[in-house]
């Protein structure tokens, strides 16, 4: 099962996360690919190499609405290309400063936009803005860098990454102030910073996302039992009601209500024969 723009997707079923798990899986194999194919090849192969093998899994799955909203393959093969190589300020104390900073800053940035979904705010940019400060914040953290990242934990990170764009697209669609179409695009953006931040400030963030997921479910649990409530047929009111309680109500009146009519009659009856 495939989901499209603009539809919800039924968590309940097990089809739905297969294009998810085919997704996560195709980046686990490249990072295997880039890991082991770069020891004995030339730099610009090695990266013609990498570009090419992004560019045909684009080309083959351009189709699959899960690898299109996570980007398919190219965050991880930008992350893998610009990883700096092991340097000698690597413990510099004003450097770690400044990257908790731009930590700090990239990920309240990414959750105030989520918490404008959250809470029904219109968020005060546009699709430009936010793409353009989530690459000040990318080049800013490379700049910072100074230790490449390790296979393992950009396995790790690959994962997380595809989980939160997943997660960004199909809970708070309903919920975006752009077109589909924009919601889709700043949604590999805003997840890119889960391959650069620390991991405590990586784990900070995925709580905060799980919140605004389930203030989320709440808030659309507590909108369908209103709409129950509101929408409710009126006939399903009245067949709950006891006929009973409107015959001995009104028997009193229909009794008054037949006498007088038989009276009326017998005296109509009666009218001609005295004559």
């Amino acid at each position: 099962m495939e989901v499209k723009y603009g539809k919800p997707c039924d968590f309940r079923l097990v089809s739905t996360y297969v294009p998810f798990a085919t997704t996560i899986l195709r980046a686990q194999v490249f990072v295997v690919v880039a890991w082991m194919g770069g020891v004995q090849i030339a730099a610009h192969v090695y990266t013609a190499g990498l570009l090419l093998v992004v560019y045909f899994d684009a080309l083959f799955f351009g189709s699959v609405c899960s690898s299109c909203i996570g980007g398919h393959l190219l965050p991880i093969c930008f992350v893998w290309l610009t990883q700096p190589v092991a340097s000698a300020v690597a413990g510099d104390s004003d450097r770690a400063d400044a990257q908790v900073a731009v930590n700090v800053f990239w990920v309240a940035a990414v959750h105030a936009l989520l918490a404008s979904y959250t809470f029904r705010r219109k968020f005060p940019a546009t699709a430009v803005p936010i793409l353009a400060a989530n690459a000040a914040f990318v080049l800013a953290r490379l700049s910072l860098a100074s230790a490449p990242t390790a296979a393992l934990e950009m396995h790790v990170r690959s994962a997380v990454f595809y989980v939160f764009v997943y997660t960004h697209f199909y809970i708070f669609q309903t919920r975006s102030q752009w077109d589909t179409a924009t919601h889709a695009c700043i949604g590999p953006h805003v997840g890119m910073h889960v391959f650069f931040v620390d991991a405590w400030v990586l784990g900070v963030s995925l709580g905060c996302t799980l919140f605004m997921c389930a203030r989320v479910y709440l808030q659309n649990q507590a909108h369908h039992d209103s709409e129950d409530r509101v929408y409710e047929p009126v006939y399903a009111q009245e067949r709950r009601t006891p006929p009973d309680t409107f015959v001995d109500a009104n028997a009193e009146d229909m009794a008054d209500l037949m006498q007088q009519l038989l009276a009326a009659k017998a005296g109509a009856g009666a009218g001609p024969s005295e004559v």
